[in-house]
């Protein structure tokens, strides 16, 4: 019997070996299946896959040799809530997921100043127009666009956020408008809301659309005066034929005569009700503005765009001064009381029926403040005076003493106190009154405290 080496004997065993193999085939691996997934998104391709955790692309993705059975499809799109659900994989052939995306938006609330501004976004949208209620939008940047007729086209950005919500106020900017001034006679002085421009009769202005008081005026003559109101886009026309006479520039005349002063049924200083006569005289038509104050007193600081506003926080020796360097003079209170009520006893300038809606005072409102001159033209006083009702105190040159017939004692009467005269902003109903009387030292100032002027009837003038 021949023996084997030992180098021999493991040639055989891996021959034995294969031989076994080769009858029982062997098992691969990583085998290969013949399977197809196909992954689709909704609305919008390009999102990243993942089967079980691992990447896959972007969809459209198709994804070849999964094992059958079960799987988790996750799909991440930026703007859009991740979208995921389960699937199975067949033994063979193709099997398709699709899922839909939902975007992340937030909500927006568009308004505009004025109103009925039709929005757009900026790949040409139409969202509606103002006020856009709660408008949702897919999170990100957004540009849109706002029109209106006769208003500029106004572009705004918005960022948005999943989730949140956002509100967006647009301040339309009106096209160009114009004013046209003409006076018979020519070469008038022109004042804008009671601002002297440099042009004279006639002339144009270039304007933002608004309320106008506009108002003409040359020696000799009376001063002319119209309301205007200006809309977007358009030119209104001023032609003021002026009468003549020699009322000075801003005031108006007071005639001669009598007029009832007090009342008897109201405060103790108001009493007692009587007729007084009194000269003519002339007083301004609208309380000194700042614009007005600081053309005599450089050192006057205001707010800005508060030209038109009445002067305030004044003492009574400040406007007494101011009056002195205008050529003018403070209003007695009894000038002030006939200017303000008129000859046929009426308890506010405009009648006897009181209406909030008539004068700046405080009627219950939030953010009291003075309003610019002559807003409230219906509380006009029977000689055209504005603003004798509320909007500020208007100091007198008279001392606070006791009217004649009055025996009343009281401790304030006498030369300490000066009397201011019509309510104010933070005031109400019964100060408003023409009759009411208020008091205070004359180094005394308060935010509601202003004037206006008066001036004595030249000699051979009306």
């Amino acid at each position: 019997m021949t023996r084997l080496r030992p180098r021999h004997r493991w040639s055989v065993l891996y021959c034995a070996l294969a031989v076994v193999a080769l009858s029982t085939g062997c098992k691969n691996e990583n085998p290969v299946f013949e399977t197809e997934l196909v992954v689709e998104t909704q609305p919008e391709p390009g999102a990243t896959v993942s089967i079980n955790g691992q990447p896959y692309g972007k969809t459209p993705a198709r994804i070849l040799g999964l094992p059958p059975g079960p799987v988790l499809v996750e799909v991440n799109l930026e703007g859009f809530k991740r979208a995921y659900d389960t699937y199975t994989i067949p033994e063979s052939g193709i099997k398709t997921a699709s899922l839909n995306l939902d975007r992340l938006v937030g909500t927006v609330t568009i308004e505009s100043v004025p109103p009925r501004a039709t929005v757009y976004l900026n790949d040409g949208t139409p969202l509606g127009t103002t006020p856009i209620v709660d408008y949702r939008l897919p999170e990100g940047v957004h540009k849109f666009e706002a029109h209106l007729d006769k208003y500029e086209p106004t572009t705004e950005t918005i960022e948005v956020r999943a989730g949140y919500k956002y509100t967006k106020l647009l301040q339309l900017k009106a096209r160009g408008s114009q004013i046209e001034v003409f006076s018979t006679p020519t070469s008038a002085s022109i004042y804008l809301n009671n601002v002297l421009q440099k042009e004279k009769t006639p002339a144009r202005f270039p304007v933002t659309p608004g309320v106008y008081t506009v108002a003409v005026y040359k020696g000799g003559y009376i001063q002319g005066e119209e309301v205007v109101d200006v809309v977007p886009a358009s030119t209104s026309t001023v032609n003021l034929i002026l009468k003549e006479g020699a009322v000075p520039q801003g005031m108006v005349l007071i005639p001669a005569g009598e007029f009832t002063m007090g009342t008897d049924d109201k405060s103790p200083d108001e009493r007692p009700k009587q007729k007084l006569h009194v000269e003519a005289f002339y007083i301004d038509k609208y309380e000194v503005t700042n614009a007005e104050y600081k053309a005599i007193v450089s050192s006057h600081e205001y707010p800005e765009n508060q030209d038109e506003y009445p002067v305030t926080g004044v003492t009574w020796e400040q406007a007494t001064e101011f009056a002195r360097l205008a050529k003018k003079r403070l209003p007695t209170e009894i000038e002030w009381e006939k200017a303000a009520r008129g000859a046929d006893a009426r308890e506010y300038p405009w009648g006897n029926a009181w209406n909030a809606e008539l004068a700046n005072v405080n009627s219950g409102q939030l953010n009291l403040r003075a309003l610019p001159v002559g807003k409230f033209r219906a509380g006009a006083s029977p000689y055209g005076c504005l603003d004798m009702s509320g909007n500020v105190y208007e100091w007198t040159s008279s001392w606070y003493s006791a009217y004649p017939g009055n025996t009343q004692i009281e401790k304030d009467y006498g030369q300490l106190f000066r009397v201011l005269r019509g309510g104010s902003f933070k005031t109400g109903q019964f100060e408003a009154r023409c009759m009411t009387r208020r008091y205070d030292l004359v180094t005394n100032k308060r935010e509601d405290y202003g004037f206006r002027c008066a001036a004595d009837i030249e000699e051979g003038r009306p």
